[in-house]
């Protein structure tokens, strides 16, 4: 799964930069932000509240 920075969270959850692993969180229905170092590509959403992920 890749999402980008500027796209809607289709799912609540924590998003992890493909580049350096820092997580972002987001709420379904807002936009994703870039990480905390100003990346925008993101590998890997975990801690979604209706999976066991």
């Amino acid at each position: 799964m890749t999402a980008h920075a500027g796209e809607t969270a289709r799912k609540t959850g924590d998003f992890y930069c493909a580049t350096c692993d820092e997580k972002v969180h987001a709420t379904e229905g807002d936009k994703i932000l870039p990480c905390p170092n100003g990346h925008k590509a993101f590998e890997t959403r975990r801690n979604e509240p209706d999976t066991k992920s």
